[in-house]
């Protein structure tokens, strides 16, 4: 009857269950008429009908994939069409009408439609592709009386802006599925009831030597062995980490990992950049563990942590094998902005008797040996003028009381030399303010003659 054509159609609906309801309105225009016995030309229908359709998904067919849904429907409403009729030999010949406009006579008649429609989920309710097909048929009072019909296959994207709340909540959904499930699984894989109420996991840490540690190439405790232990588990950690923090509190070397924890690690007395520890100090050793998921259900426990301490003792760092050695120490506490020792606290007091007492006590081992005490200040200012007029003489000062106290203690006092640096030789730079106590130390130089 006629040519190629189109549609566009809007509509209200609402979604119960899988059962969609609707309201909609459709406008078809057809082409113009091919042959000699075509009736019309600009055939239009004006659809408003009322539409049901069901949606099959895996939910409802368990065969259906996830991806796809199957939504077949019926129609019905009224049809209100407007033509042009062809001046044809077929339409003169039977009187027809020469064009039926919006509500005229016999322009009005019921519609009928079933259709079939897939939709395809793409991971997201904000774009979802469809493909469908549908047949219309209506009774045409334009033409006397009888039944038309016509068929449409066709294609489409439709776009909802807010699926992403559908989205989100979806995400959520699957988190907590998988969440609960795992959670399952590990119920199913519980030993008994009185396994699981014994459960109780522990971390301990030794470490060796826990004192007089000296890392100098000696061949005496010159390692140190970190010995953690975790019991009371079912499974490895999840990871693990071993941490030495130095007497500031600061990261100075660590040790991470997954799964089995180490039974014993040996540390060589240097951090993470290759730096020495200081004699005479404090170091911190820390050990955390997270718990698998299965354990930490069981006991309540995610994270378990355990610490010790290594003191170290007097480091005779080698200069000149057999020869020449240097101590550097930061534990002997003066006066603030003194050479004197009046105004320390008594642990700082005893800290200075143990620290003293312990080079006296190496140096001794060396036999006849000279000592140059050379005493270190931390520059504040980086400049040149504090070094001179106040860090050199106060370092100097400090060095000579250091030398008297050596001297007190048996050692030859002709055989002891003392030297200001100020703030020559830095270890921790001038940006380093968290390092700055490094450079207030001093070294002993023990030559051996």
């Amino acid at each position: 009857m006629t040519g190629y054509g189109g549609s566009f159609f809007v509509g209200l609906g609402y979604n119960w269950s899988g059962w969609l309801m609707g309201l909609e309105y459709t406008h078809d225009q057809w082409g113009e008429g091919k042959g000699t016995y075509s009736l019309m030309q600009n055939f239009n229908n004006n659809i408003l009908e009322f539409k049901l359709r069901r949606i099959l998904s895996k939910k409802s067919i368990s065969w259906l994939p996830s991806w796809l849904e199957v939504i077949p429907g019926l129609g019905a409403g009224v049809n209100f069409i407007t033509t042009d009729y062809y001046p044809s030999k077929k339409a003169k010949d039977e009187g027809r009408m020469n064009s039926v406009s919006l509500f005229a006579d016999g322009a009005n008649c019921f519609f009928y439609d079933a259709s079939l429609e897939f939709s395809f989920f793409l991971g997201t309710d904000m774009i979802i592709p469809f493909a469908g097909i549908d047949y219309n048929a209506f009774y045409d009072t334009s033409i006397g009386g009888g039944f038309a019909g016509f068929a449409r296959a066709y294609l489409g994207l439709r776009l909802y802006p807010l699926g992403v709340v559908n989205d989100v909540k979806r995400l959520y959904d699957k988190h907590k599925e998988e969440k609960l499930a795992a959670q399952k699984k590990i119920e199913e894989e519980v030993p008994p009831e009185k396994e699981v109420e014994s459960l109780n996991p522990a971390l301990t840490l030794s470490v060796t030597p826990g004192e007089f540690f000296t890392p100098d190439d000696d061949g005496i405790s010159d390692t140190a062995k970190v010995m953690p232990e975790l019991t009371g588990v079912t499974e490895n950690p999840s990871s693990w980490k071993i941490e030495i923090l130095d007497p500031q509190k600061h990261s100075f070397r660590t040790w991470e990992g997954k799964g089995k924890l180490p039974s014993s690690l040996v540390w060589d007395g240097k951090s993470d950049s290759g730096e020495l520890v200081f004699s005479q100090n404090t170091y911190t050793v820390n050990v955390t563990v997270n718990l698998s998921e299965k354990d930490a259900a069981l006991s309540g426990k995610k994270e378990l942590s355990s610490t010790a301490t290594i003191k170290t003792g007097i480091l005779m760092i080698v200069i000149i094998p057999d020869k020449q050695w240097k101590i550097i120490v930061n534990t002997i506490h003066f006066d603030p902005d003194r050479a004197t020792f009046d105004m320390i606290p008594d642990w700082q007091q005893k800290e200075n008797q143990e620290t003293l007492d312990s080079i006296v006590s190496q140096i001794r081992q060396h036999g006849n040996v000279s000592i140059l005490i050379e005493g270190y200040a931390n520059n504040v200012t980086n400049t040149e003028r504090e070094d001179r007029e106040e860090l050199v003489p106060l370092s100097k000062l400090r060095a000579k009381a250091i030398l008297e106290m050596l001297a007190q203690r048996g050692l030859d006092k002709s055989s002891l030399t003392a030297e200001g640096k100020g703030g020559a030789n830095p270890i921790a730079a001038w940006k380093d303010h968290d390092n700055w106590w490094k450079n207030r130390r001093v070294e002993f130089i023990v030559t051996k003659e």
